[in-house]
């Protein structure tokens, strides 16, 4: 009896349609916001030059004419990726380094497309084909072809066109890849690039 009359005294409420829709878009919006957050937190992290150098450094030893500095770099579960560049302004060297998880539907030529250049305006500089021929050379420990470019490279500050070369070599171990892109400019383009290269040393 008394049980009865407790759960006559408890009012039942009914949970309309709308109410679980806006329970559901105020979860999801409390998701976006904290994703949004860590996604900008990532980012700023990404554009840290000291952070930047160290995941370069921490999957290759490399020696930059001049010192180096990093632009860019970013470390999302087993895919690592990282910008570095000299000193000088505008920079003469930059080197890209990567190791990324590959899988079947990988293209090779689509694996290192766009990523000369770092996601930075003020050495995002044009690199015009003239020339391109493959050698084997050693890049971590193995005897791989190696693209090289001659070409080109436009710089916006100060406006000027001047020779460059590009360094593209990749080597994979079981379903990882890593990659090497380097760029040198300048009058001694073809000497920069060829001591930045043999300095080369993978983790």
């Amino acid at each position: 009896m008394e049980n009865e009359q407790l759960n006559s005294e408890i009012p039942q409420y009914s949970v309309s349609v709308w109410e679980v829709i806006l329970i559901v878009m105020g979860a999801i919006a409390l998701f976006g916001a904290a994703f949004i957050g860590l996604g900008l937190k990532v980012l700023a992290n990404a554009y840290n030059p000291t952070k930047a150098e160290a995941i370069a450094k921490s999957l290759i030893d490399y020696q930059i004419p001049g010192g180096s500095q990093g632009i860019f770099g970013i470390n999302i579960g087993s895919a690592k990726l990282a910008w570095v560049r000299s000193t000088t302004n505008p920079p003469d060297v930059i080197l890209f380094v990567g190791k990324t998880p590959i899988n079947k539907e990988t293209n090779e030529n689509d694996s290192s497309q766009g990523l000369e250049n770092p996601p930075s305006d003020n050495v995002n500089e044009e690199f015009t084909v003239t020339a391109s021929r493959t050698e084997n050379n050693l890049f971590c420990g193995k005897s791989v072809p190696i693209t090289i470019e001659q070409g080109q490279q436009t710089l916006s500050n100060p406006p000027s066109s001047v020779p460059a070369i590009r360094y593209t070599a990749r080597t994979r171990e079981g379903n990882v890849e890593q990659i090497v892109i380097l760029i040198a400019n300048g009058e001694n383009a073809q000497a920069k690039a060829v001591s930045v290269f043999n300095s080369l040393r993978c983790h």
